[in-house]
């Protein structure tokens, strides 16, 4: 899907973009990175794994077991023969899964895996020209050294064979779908040309090469797919460093949230017009997605939220109203969820919360994700979206060091 055909109450919209940084409002109901398009319905934790699908040792050595040894496709008789050799294996699930120890894996075991090639260049039988002596400058250079596996001609047989069983392997694993690029903030920002995806982070798509013209985009923070407001991604790796360095110093960056409440006693019983809730967090232990307060003796993590009434983006505009309180929050730790639960914990919860609200509404699944919500919400007590907002990011521009602020006004 192109970016201009993205249904326009999921569209992104930059607020600014440089060589090192890109920042942008996010809409409610969409990603901030792309994930897997199954939508969570069943949260419980699920103790053992369903029947049919395979764990990745498993699925690895059936992909070996299914190598087909005729196959016209292979580029030389290099590899042909290390895959046949490699089937051949007694203990299949000692080979390596992953690229580099599989390479170091291939030349240790060249005497093995291919006895007709140690001497030849495998490269060379891609061609008509006869297989050409490998130059050895010396003695070492036959050895199990961490130089010689990454020179031709081991690394190049090495490379096409794993990727021979890497697809063969991923079928097998019965992994959920990956979602498209629309369906995520950073995804949009690759389908309007600001990056790629990084490695880390990459599911349609591989991290493009340090060298390119175009640059990587990173994770710098999230927000909840059902979170709207202010993001920020770093366009290359030494930004993206720094930002994250910035993040995990708690006074480097400024946060400012506005969620909207139905009911808050601090205020309308005690009439405290400001405060700071201190209850620790953690995963819950009986449903994947939650997390739940618990105490620090307990494995409770430290949790501190300053909350104060918001007095509007306009003179006049009440912070309290018929459909509920409006509140400020200053996020001072950044655990999973944490506003969502104090908010739950001290009122009525964050309206619009489907995980912890008192009136929550369903998750948002792909093809309701394509139908235009009601984003005023005038029924408050079933809104068509979470009432949480990034409002505000500050922060210093990683190369400049300049204070910057992004405000994004909320849509309710």
């Amino acid at each position: 899907m192109s970016s201009n055909m993205i249904p326009q109450h999921l569209q992104i919209r930059v607020m600014h973009a440089d060589d090192d940084i890109v920042v942008i409002d996010k809409p409610a109901n969409l990603r901030s990175v792309p994930g897997h398009a199954d939508s969570p319905t069943d949260t419980t934790i699920k103790l053992k794994r369903p029947s049919d699908r395979l764990t990745a040792v498993e699925a690895w050595i059936q992909a070996i077991k299914s190598i087909p040894d005729d196959d016209d496709s292979y580029k030389n008789e290099a590899i042909k023969e290390l895959l046949h050799n490699i089937r051949t294996t007694n203990n299949l699930s000692s080979i390596p899964r992953k690229l580099e120890p599989f390479a170091r894996y291939v030349f240790r075991n060249r005497n093995r895996l291919l006895p007709s090639h140690v001497d030849d260049d495998p490269d060379s039988s891609s061609n008509n020209e006869p297989p050409q002596k490998m130059q050895r400058k010396d003695s070492n250079l036959a050895q199990n050294t961490e130089q010689s596996y990454m020179m031709p001609p081991w690394r190049n047989v090495a490379d096409e064979a794993f990727s021979i069983i890497q697809q063969l392997h991923k079928p097998l694993m019965n992994l959920p779908t990956p979602t498209e690029d629309w369906e995520s903030a950073q995804g949009q920002l690759r389908l309007r040309g600001y990056g790629d995806f990084t490695s880390e982070n990459s599911y349609n798509s591989p991290a493009t090469n340090s060298g390119s013209e175009k640059s990587n985009l990173h994770v710098v923070h999230r927000l909840d797919c059902q979170t709207s407001g202010v993001m920020v991604f770093a366009r290359n790796a030494e930004s993206a460093s720094k930002l994250c360095k910035a993040w995990r110093e708690r006074d480097a960056v400024q946060k400012t949230y506005l969620a909207h409440v139905m009911c808050w006693p601090p205020y309308s019983e005690q009439n405290v017009e400001e405060g700071t809730i201190e209850l620790p967090l953690a995963a819950s232990r009986t449903e994947r997605i939650k997390w739940e307060v618990r105490q620090l003796c307990d494995g409770g993590k430290p949790s501190v939220t300053k909350w104060k009434l918001y007095k509007g983006e306009e003179s006049g505009e009440e912070s309290m109203t018929k459909e509920g309180v409006i509140l400020e929050l200053h996020p001072i730790t950044g655990r999973t969820h944490q506003l969502r639960i104090h908010c739950a914990e001290i009122g009525s919860g964050i309206i619009g919360d489907s995980l912890y609200g008192d009136s929550p509404v369903p998750w948002v699944n792909e093809t309701d994700q394509q139908k235009d919500p009601d984003q005023s919400g005038t029924d408050a007590s079933k809104p068509a979206i979470l009432r949480l907002h990034a409002y505000m990011l500050a922060f210093r521009h990683p190369r400049s060091g300049d204070e910057l602020t992004f405000i994004a006004p909320k849509l309710w």
